[in-house]
């Protein structure tokens, strides 16, 4: 059985986060998978707190994926990109040492905040988040997704239709684009159950 994690804040794995949906994707276009998905985190969870408990929720249950989606919290909090790179760096090379797993950084989407200082620390963040790239890993971007969605919308009537309702959680709309997006950037483990002879 091919095993995928998903931890993150609020946007991914609060109480209106998008990784319901990521799970319901994978079940909903390969209904014969063999595959569990775990999920961790919630609207208060920071890189810190994934530091603390990666051997618990990923190297002790040997997942073929994990899919990383934070950072809104560490910014509210006003955690450098510097700072929360380094905890985020740290959380990604024991994941590589001691499990092989293929982890997927989600990167932060600088609309979600509010003043243009958290918005160029969102920036700077991706740019240090990029940086950890490597035969395993890779960022996803979804802030491109969504500077799209805004871009078309702004001027139509989808601009009453937010995507997110503060920086850590999102609306029935806003879980819908992100799911779709990521489930379609994301490479996901071969998750088709083997053929019987």
């Amino acid at each position: 059985m091919k095993k995928i994690i998903f931890w993150g804040d609020g946007i991914l794995a609060g109480p209106s986060g998008f990784a319901e949906l990521l799970s319901n994707h994978i079940f909903l276009h390969h209904p014969r998978a063999d595959v569990s998905t775990s999920v961790y985190g919630g609207e208060t969870t920071i890189w810190q707190d994934v530091a603390k408990d990666t051997a618990l929720h990923v190297i002790g249950k040997a997942p073929e994926l994990v899919v990383l989606g934070l950072g809104y919290t560490d910014l509210a909090a006003a955690r450098t990109p510097d700072e929360i790179a380094h905890i985020a760096g740290g959380v990604v090379t024991l994941i590589l040492q001691k499990t092989q797993a293929k982890i997927r950084l989600l990167s932060t989407v600088s609309s979600f905040l509010v003043d243009e200082a958290e918005r160029e620390r969102c920036h700077a963040l991706n740019r240090q988040m990029r940086d950890l790239s490597g035969p395993r890993v890779s960022l996803i971007d979804l802030e491109s997704k969504a500077e799209w969605f805004y871009g078309e919308h702004r001027q139509g009537p989808g601009e009453k239709h937010s995507l997110h309702l503060d920086r850590n959680r999102l609306t029935p709309l806003g879980r819908l684009f992100m799911a779709h997006h990521a489930f379609h950037l994301i490479e996901w483990p071969d998750v088709n159950p083997p053929v019987p002879f």
